[in-house]
């Protein structure tokens, strides 16, 4: 059995499904080797015809930009806040689709940035949400592949079509390594807000340069200006925090506060993804059979391209034949209905310490996590690869929220997923 990286082990993911060897394979060597592009959902077509009451439709290619700077960015220039279906990768070419929140935004038909352009393709009676975006097109060139890529490719894919890939959420929902996303999380469900505070601030990064230990230095001795002068633009938000703190000292809510509101959700989001990973790790090991529904699962109706399960029905709803299982995650609205999926995810929060009443944060509600569902095993659609001279060339379509770097570590299980380009 191939082992598991401490990497993976970190954010809650235990087991490989496939028994394929690990085989040596370079992803993101340039940054064109790895695209992704979203689709909309059907029945969303915007009109070409400006109206004041409808939200102009941006179709945003961006490269080696993470979302949230590039919402800041492309909001200024809008002269309004943002609407989208989902995050996407920083190390990438992605293709995504953006509304402003606004009907008075300006609506120029192109912006160009140095990392993204911005062009006008129609106009929506509503801002995007997560709903309208149906999946997401990959286009990844693995190099320096081992000769036997293309088996474990075939394997992979045979896996996927049989519904037998664990849907684990991927590195990067966890950020850059040594972020403990997931930590922070977990900090701020628990009320402890100096914890959370000191996570960001003094937990040392394999990324860190010279500066950043230094300011790290400076804030653990309290001379939070001095840190935050000494943290570079890159580490807006720590410096943020920092800042904060060096006008009112001790107020670690207060100072967590200075995280914009999106990010410290995903903090509590990333702790989520985290039991995720760990309940279904619990369930693989223990055998469970992940790709089809069983008595007493809740379920979801399959949608005839296999992308979306739009609604999530209990034990007592009658079961058709397109139904597929689904498996909580955990949040203030979760209940125990004693399901296999809810067992191991019980034994996961007992060994954490947490309960799902704490998802609702009182002194900070606003960081809230009601809980979901989500479906257990990857849905890969349209899969098809080309294999040579060492180069793998895949090209998939996985639903919204799928992480595509967790198809891929099953074909080349990477010691180093962040060595091997995989986050």
């Amino acid at each position: 059995m191939t082992a598991v990286p401490e990497f993976d082990l970190a954010i809650g993911i235990e087991t490989f499904a496939t028994s394929g060897s690990p085989c040596s394979a370079n992803a993101r060597s340039k940054e064109d080797d790895f695209r992704v592009e979203e689709r909309l959902a059907p029945g969303i077509e915007p009109i070409q015809e400006s109206r004041e009451d409808y939200y102009p439709l941006y179709r945003v290619e961006k490269r080696s930009i993470d979302t949230f700077h590039m919402e800041k960015s492309l909001g200024e220039a809008l002269q309004s806040r943002l609407s989208y279906g989902g995050l996407k990768d920083k190390r990438s070419v992605a293709v995504q689709f953006v509304t402003p929140t606004s009907r008075k935004s300006l609506r120029p038909p192109l912006i160009v940035r140095e990392r993204f352009t911005a062009r006008l393709m129609g106009f929506l009676p509503r801002p995007l949400s997560r709903g309208m975006i149906r999946g997401n097109r990959f286009t990844v060139v693995l190099r320096d592949c081992c000769p036997v890529m293309p088996a474990r490719i075939d394997e992979a894919f045979a896996f996927a079509r049989a519904r037998r890939l664990p849907n684990f959420y991927g590195l990067q929902r966890f950020g850059s390594p040594g972020a403990a996303t997931h930590l922070l999380g977990k900090a701020l469900i628990k009320q402890n807000f100096e914890g959370a505070v000191r996570l960001m601030l003094l937990m040392p990064r394999a990324t860190d340069s010279i500066d950043v230990l230094e300011a790290r230095n400076a804030i653990a001795e309290g001379r939070y200006a001095a840190g935050a002068r000494l943290l570079p633009a890159s580490r807006d938000v720590e410096k943020a925090v920092a800042t904060r703190l060096s006008s009112t000292p001790g107020d670690w809510a207060l100072a967590i506060r200075a995280v914009p509101l999106k990010l410290r959700r995903l903090y509590v989001q990333a702790y989520q993804s985290y039991l995720f990973n760990k309940m279904l790790s619990l369930a693989c090991v223990r055998g469970l059979d992940i790709s089809q529904y069983l008595k007493g699962d809740n379920w979801s109706e399959l949608s005839d391209d296999g992308l979306a399960t739009p609604r999530v029905r209990g034990v007592r709803d009658q079961v058709t034949s397109s139904a597929v299982p689904m498996a909580q995650l955990a949040g203030f609205a979760y209940r125990n209905y004693r399901s296999r999926f809810d067992m191991c995810l019980e034994e996961v929060m007992t060994n954490e310490g947490v309960s799902a009443k704490e998802f609702y944060v009182k002194p900070m509600q606003e960081v809230s996590a009601e809980g979901g569902f989500r479906r257990p095993h990857m849905a890969v659609v349209d899969p098809h690869y080309s294999f040579s001279g060492g180069r793998a060339d895949l090209s998939f379509v996985l639903p919204s929220g799928q992480y595509a770097t967790i198809l891929l570590r099953e074909v080349v299980k990477p010691p180093d997923p962040f060595a091997a380009g995989f986050a």
